[in-house]
């Protein structure tokens, strides 16, 4: 099963734009001098990240983006919340068979590898035929099977991707006990519309401890049940409720809706029985990750303490050094000291991953920012995928006294991980940037 292949497609080189270092090691990966990053325990470089995933059903309360507390698809538990009583509908038997686990990151080394497609880390080169039937009602915890997996190899981690089938042979319907009236009653769910579908979990959904990232693959009963109406299923002679395109055709459609979306993935996407595929972000994911109105998703845009999202990168024979510097009473700013301009704007960048945007929304972004001499840097928001432009491009003049900078835009796509860019390479300069803010405003 190799699907996923919606986004654009981008091998990454040595040299490429805004993507890589001019060295063998991974530059750019820490802010400050190279003493300071080699010695840092942030770094994401220092060990292999292992893997091992948990395979459950849950029957935790659905609640909506706008509650106080987070969607129920979002929060990191370490246990499945069990049915309750009166359950209006229990899962009894659902099997799936695990075909393929795969990493996506970002990567400032040079790595030979479409970036869009993910890393496939297992089933490993020397089985690459390997499937893992899962039962998800037995709470499965796969840990020695994964054992040798190493999910960033020099990347930062972004998502993780778990791809399944359906055994048209073993288990092609998912089986339970659905309440008609007061009474419990047996059913059966036909899986005939999906052939196999990708899940992929973005990174603050994945919990890290001890350089193992743990994966809660977790069917969210009550989100595949929310709004639909159950006391309509009609019960067959035999006494089982059976719910296929042919039998309770319209509750089958509506499982058929929610059934991938259940898993509380970031994003996912599904071949159905026709061959036609179709891809989307789950909606109270997506707006968990996206923050809250008037939040900035700049981490530490103050300043105040080390965020491993900020890169310093210098590529295409750009020099230059960064560092944290105070330049007001318990107040820090940003310096980079280029050294050598290189070829382009780009020769020399201040990042910051992880900026998620959504499509048709109004966004702010502002920043202080002086130079030691007077000159142009280009400021935008692009995809660390393609390096196209998904928030805005402004090309800013700096002066030697700070001034701020700010401007209003629309993403037209939706981009859990944009890139903030500062390009500044081009000119031997010094330039101090503090107070970095990217807001959404509605």
């Amino acid at each position: 099963m190799r699907i996923f292949g919606y986004m654009a497609s981008l091998v990454l080189g040595v040299l490429l734009m805004a993507g890589c270092s001019n060295t063998g090691d991974s530059a750019g990966i820490e802010i400050g001098n190279p003493e300071v990053a080699n010695n840092d325990s942030t770094s994401n470089s220092a060990q292999p990240l292992a893997f091992k995933a948990g395979f459950s059903i849950d029957y935790s309360d659905v609640l909506s983006s706008n509650d106080e507390k987070p969607s129920a698809l979002a929060r990191l538990s370490p246990l499945a919340k069990p049915a309750s009583k009166n359950e209006p509908l229990l899962i009894d038997s659902m099997y799936l068979t695990l075909t393929e686990v795969r990493s996506y990151c970002s990567f400032y080394v040079g790595v030979s590898i479409v970036q869009s497609m993910g890393l496939v880390v297992w089933p490993y080169e020397n089985t690459p035929y390997a499937v893992l039937p899962v039962s998800f009602v037995d709470d499965e915890l796969i840990d020695e099977t994964f054992s040798s997996i190493d999910l960033q190899s020099e990347g930062r981690l972004k998502e993780i991707g778990v791809s399944f089938e359906i055994s048209r042979k073993n288990h092609p319907a998912i089986c339970g006990k659905v309440m008609i009236g007061n009474v419990y009653v047996p059913f059966i769910y036909e899986l005939s519309r999906f052939q196999q579908f990708s899940l992929r979990y973005h990174f603050s959904q994945i919990k890290v401890e001890d350089w193992i990232a743990n994966l809660s693959v977790a069917f969210h009963v009550r989100h595949f049940t929310e709004g639909v109406d159950l006391g309509s299923l009609e019960v067959d002679r035999d006494g089982v409720v059976r719910i296929s395109s042919t039998s309770n055709a319209s509750v089958w459609e509506q499982f058929n809706e929610r059934f991938v979306p259940s898993f509380g993935a970031l994003r996912y996407e599904y071949l159905d029985e026709k061959g036609h595929t179709f891809n989307d972000y789950v909606e109270d994911i997506l707006l968990d990750v996206a923050g809250d109105v008037e939040e900035n998703v700049v981490t530490d845009g103050k300043l105040d303490s080390y965020s491993p999202d900020w890169i310093f990168l210098t590529q295409l024979r750009g020099e230059a050094d960064s560092a944290y510097v105070n330049v007001k009473e318990k107040t820090r700013a940003l310096e980079v000291d280029v050294t050598s301009a290189g070829q382009f704007s780009y020769s020399v960048q201040l990042l910051h991953e992880n900026i998620p945007m959504l499509a048709g929304h109004r966004y702010k972004c502002s920043f202080l920012i002086r130079a030691d001499k007077e000159g142009l840097i280009t400021a935008r928001i692009g995809s660390y995928l393609t390096y196209e432009t998904v928030g805005f491009e402004e090309h800013v003049t700096v002066t030697t006294s700070e001034k701020k900078f700010e401007v209003e835009f629309e993403p037209e796509v939706n981009d859990p991980f944009a890139r903030f860019e500062f390009n500044i390479g081009g000119e031997v300069r010094k330039i101090w940037v503090r107070d970095v803010k990217v807001v959404r405003l509605d």
